[in-house]
């Protein structure tokens, strides 16, 4: 928390395993003399610390159609992050102290989402994820499951439910969180396809000759 007597150096605790030292991410956030109450313009002309009041602030500003994984989502990448600066030093640092490798993609569109929100909003007067190189990621391809393997999986269902979700996981390509949203009136068995609605689009999958 940053007192508002005086002027007062604030370090922010880094979690997680950092590579710099501690002194390299710290930053001096500072107060008027006369104890008013920490304001946007007092923000911008000094470094602002991420606090709980302005990540749940954000979270408001989220659009109202906003998925519940989104919101998840920045609820498991900015916790973490509250009571550091918003500079982009912290930010990478906060980044390289990350463990999971293509996971410090979603950490980076969602720092970059909180800091383009406080710029647009005057609480900073730069936007320091410009300055915050975009982690790259590895092409991971995820091996499939032969059609031996999804015989023996349906074989061992425990009712023509499962093995029907199974064999359209299969057959269709279809993310799980897709699959579960598909209803009857989706399917279009004279074509032998499934419309299906994903994250920002409707595609239509083929069933490969309707062998569902």
């Amino acid at each position: 928390m940053v007192a508002h007597t005086g002027f007062e150096p604030v370090i922010s605790s880094l979690r997680g395993r950092c590579p710099r030292p501690l002194d390299e991410c710290a930053v001096l956030a500072y107060t008027s003399k006369n104890s008013k109450k920490f304001t946007i313009s007092e923000a911008k002309s000094s470094q602002l610390i991420f606090t709980q009041d302005l990540f749940t602030k954000f979270l408001e500003s989220r659009p109202s159609g906003i998925s519940p994984r989104s919101i998840e989502a920045y609820h498991y990448t900015l916790k973490g992050f509250i009571g550091k600066p918003v500079t982009s030093q912290v930010i990478s640092a906060y980044l390289n102290s990350l463990s999971c490798d293509n996971g410090r993609l979603k950490f980076y569109s969602c720092l970059r989402a909180l800091c383009n929100w406080l710029y647009l909003n005057d609480y900073l007067a730069d936007n320091p994820i410009k300055k915050v190189a975009k982690p790259r990621t590895k092409e991971k391809i995820l091996p499939a499951i032969s059609k031996e393997q999804l015989r023996v999986l349906t074989e061992h269902c425990h009712c023509e439910r499962d093995k029907a979700f199974i064999s359209l996981l299969w057959y269709s390509g279809m993310r799980l969180s897709e699959a579960i949203n598909v209803r009857a009136s989706d399917f279009n068995w004279g074509e032998g396809t499934v419309t299906v609605l994903g994250k920002r689009t409707q595609d239509t999958l083929s069933m490969h000759r309707n062998r569902l």
